[in-house]
């Protein structure tokens, strides 16, 4: 009897040693934060760089926006707090400065005002013209999934947070994308349409690209879609509001606001003095013949157009905690 329960306790004592070098060799495997790859807003504006990451742990730190969903099955992470929405490429539903994390699965996120610290694996896009795109209908390049998050301490941020908070806090961020959203409808008001309708008499009217002086209309009409852009003083205003917050910490920033409001000015020269062509052709978006306009600088604005916002978002992205 005795021999037997020696055997058993053996037999017991080689598989307690086999789980637990099992268990172990499991848990070298599950990378901690130290571990992971810190990633930044900048960074994250690198699609190839992205890919290189594509699978791995990575860190970042940020903050919710309030209108991270309120189930908590995912949030939108920012850089700048006290965001209501998650900011975009103007005019389009690509999220920028903007990152989406997920939860693990089966669990959900508790809202925070706080700066946070998330740990999450990064999933990538196979390719920038195949991004994810979301329940609301937002697309983006990559994500952050199996996520947790710690709220950072206030001794571990930046000393510069303080002056970022100030600054978005001021909401001056916003005022920016939408001095963006104008910019970019003078650069390329030709590719705008009108969506089909239903008329007061209930009959179904086929869409149409914007005509020049539809475009004018929107621009220089009293309370239309981009009149504020137009107005006197526009692009002035949100450079003194910029330096209200600090004359002098946000140069770039004020820099990059002037280079808008000169093509804006550029932008719309080109359309008031007529230097655009048109077909009349059949267009299949709308089903139906129609003038289709083309800026005879169209492709050179929005160029422009894009290296000044890239400036600007690289710019936003640059500030991290």
């Amino acid at each position: 009897m005795k021999r037997i329960c020696k055997i058993i306790s053996i037999v017991l004592g080689l598989m307690v040693f086999c789980f637990s070098f099992i268990a172990c060799d499991k848990k070298e495997n599950i990378p901690s934060a130290d571990e992971a790859t810190k990633l930044s807003f900048k960074s994250a504006s690198g699609y190839e760089y992205l890919k290189t990451l594509d699978g791995k742990i990575v860190t970042i730190s940020g903050y919710m926006a309030t209108s991270s969903p309120v189930d908590g099955s995912f949030m939108f992470l920012m850089n700048l707090p006290y965001q209501s929405c998650p900011f975009c490429v103007p005019n389009t539903s690509q999220l920028s400065n903007t990152m989406e994390v997920y939860p693990k699965k089966g669990e959900s996120f508790s809202y925070t005002t706080q700066a946070i610290k998330v740990v999450g694996t990064l999933e990538v896009a196979e390719s920038e013209d195949e991004p994810f795109t979301d329940k609301f209908g937002y697309q983006f390049n990559y994500k952050i999934v199996d996520a947790t998050y710690t709220v950072v301490r206030s001794e571990d941020l930046s000393a510069d947070l303080a002056l970022w908070q100030k600054i978005a806090e001021s909401d001056v961020i916003s005022d920016v994308y939408a001095m963006y959203d104008y910019v970019k409808f003078l650069c390329a008001w030709n590719t705008y349409f009108i969506n089909s309708y239903t008329n007061e008499n209930g009959e179904l009217v086929k869409g149409y690209y914007l005509y020049p002086s539809d475009a004018l209309y929107l621009i220089k009409t009293d309370k239309k879609q981009y009149n504020y852009g137009y107005k006197e003083g526009y692009f002035d205003d949100i450079i003194a509001k910029i330096k209200s917050v600090d004359e002098t910490a946000f140069e770039d920033l004020v820099e990059n606001v002037e280079k808008a409001k000169a093509l804006a000015e550029k932008a719309l020269g080109e359309l008031e003095n007529g230097n655009y062509t048109y077909t009349y052709q059949y267009v299949e978006k709308f089903d139906k013949e129609d003038y289709v306009y083309t800026l005879t600088l169209g492709d050179e604005l929005m160029a422009e157009m894009n290296e000044i916002y890239l400036s600007f978002s690289n710019w936003l992205g640059s500030w991290e905690m």
